[in-house]
């Protein structure tokens, strides 16, 4: 991921890097805890027609597609470009694609401190919904030439934190703000069975715990256990409800077979919670390059049975269908 940290609270010119002394650097979990996901893509690549596409579609206009993105549009930043200097808040999912120059994209965290984020060539940020954030061109850096994608919108409106506002728009800007603080602080913690307990009822929330996870599981397995593994979208953290349909519609498949399962053999179940934003039209996505899940498409379920010396795999199932129950007549 690009560097970040924790910006110095003695802030002078905004677009010099500004660290705290010592350093405060800002992990890729604290980053996500907060919605704001990175990628990486090929710029030199991004308006190259895609080559599979039968539409025509370039490589951004593909990504768009894929992400059922409704704008975007290529703009140059300057350091006075004030719609993205100063600090805003947008109504809906963003992301911005640096094709040139160096990026300080500057976000709050929980309790409203600045996180820094260095982004460079080839960096895709994912700005959610109703976080305040501003984007500062590097006091050293070429002209910033960005590609700016709107997930609902066609045309780029951002909000100030300060400033005049009309009622329309502070009740927009509030109920937008509000839905993020909601995000922040309801992190997933259930799976298809309840509450993840961390034992035999286990929730992976990011690709990177899920081989330490998987070990772990794997480790406490005796002769004729099963352990049972599923890929699914995350959940809406109001609605609960999955972004993918396909993977709502197979849940309470997985719940019933789980509960039969358990009264036939010890069950550890494992699922793994996948963001929207880093997985639709990204073959880097760490599930797909797994060598255990080969992700092609979610859900994925992967049903493996402990034997007198290794994991045998039992089942694995993508489409929406009964087999994501009938598994259970194996064990």
């Amino acid at each position: 991921m690009p560097a970040a940290w924790f910006l110095s609270s003695q802030q002078g010119n905004i677009a010099l890097p500004n660290r705290c002394s010592p350093d405060a650097p800002v992990s890729v979990d604290l980053l996500e805890a907060c919605g704001v996901y990175t990628r990486a893509v090929d710029p030199a690549t991004l308006h190259q027609r895609h080559p599979t596409d039968d539409e025509g579609r370039t490589y951004a206009q593909r990504l768009a597609w894929n992400l059922g993105y409704q704008g975007q549009e290529v703009v140059t930043l300057s350091a006075d470009a004030q719609d993205e200097l100063r600090e805003h808040l947008n109504l809906d999912e963003q992301m911005r694609v640096v094709e040139s120059g160096v990026l300080y994209f500057d976000v709050r965290d929980a309790e409203d401190r600045w996180m820094r984020v260095e982004a460079k060539p080839g960096d895709l940020l994912v700005i959610p919904r109703g976080i305040y954030h501003r984007l500062v061109p590097a006091a050293d850096s070429s002209p910033v030439r960005l590609l700016r994608l709107l997930r609902k919108s066609t045309v780029f409106q951002p909000i100030p934190r300060e400033g005049e506002l009309n009622a329309e728009r502070a009740a927009e800007a509030r109920a937008a703000h509000e839905d993020h603080t909601f995000y922040v602080s309801h992190p997933p913690n259930e799976t298809v069975l309840g509450p993840a307990n961390g034992a035999d009822n286990v929730l992976v929330t990011t690709p990177r715990d899920f081989d330490a996870t998987l070990a772990k599981a794997k480790a406490g397995l005796a002769v004729g256990d099963v352990l049972v593994l599923f890929c699914k979208g995350a959940p809406d953290r109001r609605t609960h409800t999955s972004w993918c349909p396909p993977c709502a519609q197979v849940e309470p498949m997985v719940r019933r077979a789980l509960e039969a399962a358990k009264r036939k053999r010890r069950v550890v179940y494992v699922q793994c919670i996948v963001e929207r934003s880093v997985y639709l039209g990204n073959p880097d996505y760490a599930y797909r390059r797994h060598p255990l899940l080969r992700i092609a498409s979610i859900p994925l379920l992967l049903v493996l049975q402990q034997g007198e010396k290794e994991l045998t795999e039992l089942h694995r199932e993508s489409d929406p269908n009964e087999r994501y129950e009938s598994w259970v007549d194996s064990i």
